[in-house]
């Protein structure tokens, strides 16, 4: 490390130069000597590649560019430490050499290991003959900027707007004051708006009149340094026509990292959103339907009933309210099930919810477990009225459900705190559809307990597919 901090001028006056092809450094040419008096305290990076055998000299601002090279490579062939790139070196100091030509290029790409590993790096170099006493090119006099960040910035910058250009998402920046910089191609589909109709006009011009201050809102997150997250709004087009839209806003930042503008990307969700609605007026119209059939069947049950069991009737209307409910809870979910959660809940709040512990962790139900379910535990609560920890002032029930892991899941219903129970001489409704019909239903299995001091059912069910209804 130490010998690494060694300044170059101080190697080169020290080197022992009398053992190289160069000779020592009082016979080298008049014009290579002021050349290297002239290059040691420069600030712009030059190397000097002298001879035939191209021996390296260099100035510390050239050592950095050859990062663990240095100072090795000093008075050394540059073939030596140079090897990796030798191929591609050798032809341009050649070329210099035999012709006396300057060799100039600006963001040369250069393959290089200067720090144990490979890169690929760029450089702005000049190339050019340094003249002997006999008017023979002796040296080649190199003057090298890299580039190499800035090459990766520009083709990083390229990249982002290829990336916008070709976006389906209609891309925009404005300036401080509101008004547009930037317009893809993705925002003049969107709108209808040529980037020449639009850049250096105002960004509002897109807003409708029943949103005036929500630009400036978004304006002001932005001055603080804020990320405005996606979110749904509404834009005015060039026909006059709204898009509804799916917005990000972004700060743009110089290289100073100052607040200079924002950039706003916006998708169109008008499909999406025309789907929903249309999805909304099926829901409505499904529910409607069911309501419907729900109240013939309960008519003609009570025309059925009529001059027959009243407790029957009263039963039978109370099932169906039960299916009504979970039909419901299926409607406000678009039908694609339910959480177990606000299963249980609809259907507690028919009877006493203070009387009820429910417990157990979110848990999506597809349509078909919705509704067996619901109308089981419809089943357990209306027993329990009757017969079961609900008929006491003291009963409760705790209802507790919990993953199996893999999908699946554990329902257990216990009653505690009711008249002392005993096996039923056989089975009624209730008790078949809580534990044949559900059992089917989900797939799983139904253990129904008459445990002395209180019902236990418990409803072991494995992964059911979502759209299992």
């Amino acid at each position: 490390m130490a010998e690494n901090s060694r300044a170059s001028a101080a190697i080169i006056r020290s080197y022992p130069w009398v053992d190289t092809s160069l000779g020592p450094r009082h016979d080298w040419p008049v014009s290579l000597q002021a050349t290297v008096d002239l290059m040691l305290p420069a600030k712009a990076q030059i190397v000097l590649f002298c001879g035939p055998e191209y021996v390296a000299m260099y100035n510390d601002a050239y050592a950095p560019t050859i990062g663990e090279k240095h100072p090795f490579a000093l008075g050394k062939p540059a073939a030596q430490n140079w090897a990796e790139l030798w191929d591609d070196l050798e032809p341009l100091l050649a070329h210099v050499r035999k012709t006396g030509e300057t060799v100039s290029a600006r963001d040369r790409e250069f393959y290089i290991e200067r720090f144990g590993f490979p890169e690929t790096v760029y450089f702005d170099i000049s190339y050019s003959p340094i003249w002997d006493d006999d008017g023979n090119v002796h040296s080649v006099f190199c003057i090298v900027s890299e580039t190499t960040e800035r090459v990766h910035a520009l083709n990083a910058e390229r990249r982002l707007a290829a990336i916008v250009s070709s976006s389906d998402d209609a891309i925009l920046g404005t300036d401080l004051n509101q008004n547009i910089t930037a317009w893809n191609h993705g925002a003049q589909v969107l709108y209808g708006y040529s980037a020449d109709e639009m850049i250096g006009r105002p960004v509002t011009l897109l807003v409708p009149p029943d949103r005036p201050d929500e630009e400036n809102a978004i304006m002001a997150r932005i001055l603080a340094g804020e990320r405005v997250e996606p979110h749904e709004t509404q834009r005015l087009c060039k026909d006059g026509s709204l898009k509804d839209v799916s917005l990000t806003v972004s700060p743009i930042r110089n290289e100073a990292g100052i607040i200079i503008g924002a950039s706003k990307i916006a998708r169109d969700i008008s499909e999406r959103k025309e789907a929903e609605r249309l999805q909304r007026v099926l829901m409505a119209e499904l529910k409607h339907r069911v309501k419907n059939i729900l109240a013939n069947v309960q008519a003609i049950a009570r025309q059925t009933f009529r001059s027959s069991d009243a407790a029957a009737s009263a039963s039978f209307s109370a099932r169906l309210r039960s299916l009504s409910s979970a039909h419901d809870l299926l409607t406000k979910e678009s039908w694609e099930g339910a959480d177990l959660a606000a299963v249980v809940s609809v259907v507690i709040d028919t009877f006493d919810p203070d009387r009820f512990s429910v417990t157990g962790p979110r848990l999506m139900l597809p349509p078909r477990a919705v509704v067996a379910i619901s109308m089981a535990l419809h089943e357990l609560a209306t027993n329990a009225v009757k017969y079961g920890a609900l008929k006491t002032a003291e009963g409760q029930v705790s209802i507790a459900w919990q993953n199996d892991g893999e999908g699946g899941f554990q329902l257990i219903w216990t009653e505690r705190g009711g008249p002392t129970v005993a096996s039923p001489q056989h089975d009624g409704f209730g008790s078949l559809l809580i534990r044949d019909a559900l059992a089917v239903e989900l797939a799983g299995a139904v253990e129904l307990q008459f445990e002395p001091d209180g019902v236990r059912c418990v409803v072991t069910a494995p992964a059911l597919p979502k759209w299992d209804v």
